[in-house]
């Protein structure tokens, strides 16, 4: 009998393995996202270490040509710390070759990134694995440093879109009224307009929502954006 009800279950719900499957792969993927955002993280932490430690062997170099340099110091003493320098030179190289190794294991074609663009991916990363509030941090951080920045669109849309996906609705409408008025021609600028409407709407005014949802039309036509401003202006009237 119980076999029989499976049975009949699974002829009923066809896709039910295939929703599974979907379920998973889901998983599986935040997972992933989460695992780059951790190691972007990592890298640059090992980054600022390679600079301490490359600033203590340059010091430590310095202070052995001084020493070197003093005729007072005996043949004895001066050929140790002849091999002390050695020592320091060869380790000097192989911390050299360190980063290129950590920028090769972070990416198959390990391409020259300015510390602007490794800021912003790293970020990017962050908001891609969902931890908005982390995401918002190293933004802000990123505008901050980088004032002039070619991602400074982007970079204030995705703070707008943490603060929606965390449900703080009148930051996340200061972000994106702050792009739409900044930067009207981004490509960013009628996703920022559409999710400025729904905050308002999610906030309960339905009135200051539906008049942006009117605008993204207007505005922006023929954009994905003006059909899905189309769709939530019927299921708000």
């Amino acid at each position: 009998m119980v076999s029989l009800v499976s049975s009949a279950f699974a002829q009923e719900n066809p896709y039910s393995s295939l929703l599974d499957q979907i379920s998973k792969n889901s998983a599986d993927i935040k997972t992933l996202q989460s695992n780059q955002a951790n190691l972007y993280l990592k890298i640059e932490d090992l980054l600022v270490k390679y600079g301490e430690l490359k600033g203590r062997i340059d010091d430590l170099a310095r202070k052995i040509e001084n020493i070197q340099t003093n005729s007072g110091v005996s043949p004895e003493i001066k050929e140790q710390l002849n091999k002390l320098q050695a020592e320091v030179n060869a380790l000097k190289q192989q911390i050299s070759a360190q980063p290129s190794q950590t920028s090769q294991a972070s990416t198959t074609q390990a391409p020259s990134v300015s510390p602007e663009e490794a800021e912003f991916k790293k970020a990017k990363a962050l908001f891609d694995a969902k931890e908005y509030n982390q995401a918002i941090k190293a933004f802000t951080n990123f505008q901050k440093t980088y004032k002039n920045s070619k991602y400074n669109d982007q970079v204030l849309y995705y703070i707008a879109d943490s603060y929606y996906n965390l449900k703080i609705y009148d930051k996340a409408i200061i972000n994106f009224d702050q792009i739409v008025n900044t930067y009207p021609k981004s490509k960013f600028a009628s996703m920022a307009m559409l999710k400025e409407g729904l905050s308002f709407i999610n906030l309960g005014d339905k009135i200051d929502g539906r008049f942006l949802l009117e605008k993204v039309i207007k505005t922006y036509p023929n954009s994905p954006e003006a059909k899905q401003a189309k769709v939530y202006l019927e299921k708000t009237k």
